[in-house]
C-alpha cells in the first residue's frame, strides 16, 4: 500500500499524540502484524512517472522501493 505523509520518513505517517504512537495504529517492523517500510518517493515523482508512461492506472507501489519503473503494468496487483 502507498500512503501520503507530511515528510520523507515512514515515521511521518504514523499517528502520534503527545509524542507517542497511538494504540491500534500502524507499527513499523519486520515481524508479523507490523508494517515494513519499502521505500519513500514524493508525490511529484509519482505524477511524473504516470505522465511519462501515459499510465494513470499505474500501480506505484510496485516501483516505490527504488523509484525505477522497468515496465508499465495494468494497475493490477499480483
Amino acid at each position: 500500500m502507498v500512503y501520503a505523509a507530511n515528510g520523507p520518513s515512514p515515521l511521518d505517517f504514523l499517528p502520534y499524540r503527545d509524542g507517542k504512537p497511538l494504540p491500534g495504529g500502524f507499527k513499523l517492523g519486520i515481524n508479523p502484524d507490523l508494517v515494513k517500510h519499502e521505500g519513500t518517493q514524493d508525490v511529484l515523482w509519482g505524477e511524473e512517472v504516470r505522465e511519462r508512461f501515459n499510465a494513470p492506472e499505474l500501480n506505484l507501489a510496485r516501483y516505490i522501493k527504488d523509484g525505477t519503473v522497468t515496465d508499465v503494468d495494468n494497475g493490477e496487483q499480483e
